[in-house]
């Protein structure tokens, strides 16, 4: 919805207006200022309208005879229901905005009303009687919010590019996070690309006080809150559960179209997107409009335009195809890194589909999530294997010894199946391993292991399902899938909302029993059986592809000389060791096409050379 930005302990607005005029394409309908020179703060906001349009929505809004001041960033999609609890309370209010409907709950509830929320929301509320600044973050972390303390400065922004323009952040690479990134193409959370910046967790509040000091609360994980479904789905049988889900993904859908100006939706092709399309069509009863990316070369990758279309042709949706080629892709790459804010494998496909999307819409539906809480992706399996393996012989030492007497013809998954389960999630989506990294960089980072990345996030008691549903959705679904998307479709003033992300849905579906998920039928089984109604049936008898671009296409040819100008800058040489750079230049210059690490690795390096950031 908007971009927000603010400093506590500042003698004047300059950094903060700054801040905003950075994130102008977060909100290009609106922007305000508010600053207390007593309290020395200052709170910036720029205003992309989807609720309460008039000027009645504009922020910075004060309430309470302004005892408290809101940046917003988000939708709460039950603003609607909380204002009428509200008013009954004895709450009065002047806009039709839900932005005020959390000033107002703020009020009455204090730091809890986060719990009431449902929706996605970046939010930051001073408190003039109390000198305290409040932040919270939504469930997901689908809205992004970013902070640092500078010389007894404190700074929030929706986006690093926000923090550089405020002149107090220093431009230098986190060299811990850059240790991750080289591992997964993205920054994992709570780092940053910034030295000295942090990323507000997901569910997490933080209050920070006048004298400097702060203090941070999570406020849900869905493997706690899913436990209230535990009575409910005991012994629940599959069409039951589909009936169930069905009913709580029309309502999530519902809520998630309301807005005051037109609401579209993301097309790929795969059963999630089709599926929140359907689920948007039954709802208004009116056409949908749709957008997809496809390609105009042969790349060697799956052109998903054609189920796409599908989807649309069942609907009768307004559809469009985002045609893509290489060529246009080098002639925007500065458009495209400039957008990402911080380094990232993905999020070139929703920087491509929200440039269409944004020159006629506001708000974009999204399929996002299913996969992660649906056990969609092929290692939920793998990962369902090693956790059998582990029943039958235990302890690390026996599963190595006993698979060395079995032949490897007759064994797959070896390494996977003799490793801890912290260690099984580091091989997922490694692009380097801890040795690879060794030999690529050129000086001494904070070389820890990617599995101690995830031991924090193995929970006792959950099956082996619901346990790789949870590191998905704590990791790569926030650390890169909502980030991305979030930043690439911002840059083009579009909102995404991502229906299945819905709390009440993902607590349901996180509490349903294994077997639902995954079974003899496939991946998704539940999923698929509460909207299959609304599937065409080429959609059910296709195997499971994840949507790919051709980068290495492109880098071999279109991006083939931009990549060897970046690997043989001085940026690149800062982070790489020679010979990992040698390697590479003589692969772009033989035409050869690169690995897609290539790819992560060179997004890295422009956005350092774009932003002057240095290790």
């Amino acid at each position: 919805m908007c971009g927000i930005a603010g400093a506590f302990g500042v003698d004047d607005s300059g950094a903060v207006e700054a801040m905003t005029r950075a994130m102008a394409h977060r909100g290009p309908d609106d922007h305000g200022l508010f600053f207390d020179a007593a309290a020395r703060v200052a709170l910036g906001h720029r205003r992309l309208s989807i609720i309460d349009i008039s000027s009645s929505g504009h922020q910075p809004m004060a309430y309470a005879n302004g005892r408290y001041q809101i940046v917003f960033n988000g939708e709460i999609y039950n603003f609607a229901a909380l204002r009428v609890e509200l008013e009954a309370l004895g709450h009065t209010f002047v806009s039709h905005s839900d932005t005020e409907v959390v000033l107002a709950a703020y009020a009455e509830w204090g730091a809890k009303c986060v719990e009431r929320f449902r929706g996605m929301f970046a939010f930051a509320i001073f408190d003039r009687e109390r000198q305290t600044l409040f932040l919270a973050r939504d469930r997901f972390g689908i809205k992004p919010l970013y902070f640092a303390t500078r010389n007894g400065v404190f700074l929030f922004a929706s986006e690093l590019k926000g923090l550089l323009a405020s002149g107090l952040v220093e431009p230098r690479l986190d060299r811990d996070a850059l240790w991750g990134y080289l591992s997964l193409g993205s920054m994992p959370q709570p780092r940053t690309a910034l030295a000295g910046v942090t990323m507000l967790e997901p569910a997490t509040t933080m209050l920070i006080r006048r004298n400097g000091t702060t203090e941070s609360t999570r406020y849900w994980d869905v493997a706690e809150a899913s436990t209230q479904w535990t009575e409910e789905l005991r012994g629940i049988d599959a069409p039951s559960a589909a009936k169930r889900l069905r009913a709580l993904l029309e309502e999530a859908t519902r809520l998630h179209m309301i807005a005051d100006v037109p609401v579209g939706a993301f097309l790929s092709g795969g059963i999630d997107s089709t599926a929140v399309v359907g689920l948007m069509s039954q709802a208004s009863g009116q056409r949908i409009r749709t957008f997809s990316v496809g390609f105009d070369e042969d790349t060697g990758v799956v052109d998903e335009r054609r189920f796409a279309r599908l989807g649309a042709d069942r609907f009768n949706a307004e559809h469009t195809e985002v045609i893509v080629n290489g060529n246009e892709v080098a002639e925007h790459f500065d458009d495209l890194v400039r957008a990402i804010d911080q380094p990232s494998l993905d999020g070139t496909n929703t920087f491509l589909v929200s440039r269409a999307a944004g020159k006629s819409l506001k708000v974009a539906l999204s399929g996002l999530g299913g996969d992660e809480l649906f056990a969609g992706y092929a290692h939920f399996r793998r990962l369902q294997r090693g956790a059998e393996w582990d029943r039958w012989l235990g302890a690390k030492t026996l599963r190595r010894r006993a698979l060395r007497r079995v032949p490897g013809r007759f064994v797959r998954d070896r390494e996977l199946l003799t490793a801890t389960v912290a260690e099984r999630f580091a091989m997922l989506r490694v692009l380097s391993s801890d040795a690879e990294k060794s030999r690529l960089v050129s000086r001494e980072l904070a070389q820890t292991s990617l599995a101690a990345t995830y031991a924090p996030l193995m929970r006792h008691g959950l099956d082996s399902i619901a346990q790789t549903s949870y590191v998905e959705l704590r990791r790569y679904l926030v650390d890169t899938l909502l980030r991305d998307a979030d930043a690439m479709a911002m840059a083009w003033s579009l909102e995404v909302r991502p229906v299945l992300l819905d709390h009440v849905v993902a607590e349901f579906a996180f509490a349903l029993p294994p077997s639902l998920k995954v079974s003899a039928r496939g991946n998704k089984a539940v999923l698929i059986d509460a909207v299959r109604d609304l599937l065409p049936p080429e959609l059910l008898q296709r195997a499971k592809t994840g949507f790919e671009l051709p980068l290495q296409s492109w880098l071999a040819g279109p991006l083939r000389d931009r990549a060897r100008d970046a690997f043989s800058s001085d940026a690149a040489r800062s982070i790489f060791a020679e010979p990992f750079l040698r390697a590479t230049l003589d692969d772009l210059a033989a035409g050869r096409k690169p690995s897609l690490r290539i790819w992560s690795y060179l997004m890295l390096v422009e956005w350092m050379r774009m932003y002057g950031v240095t290790p």
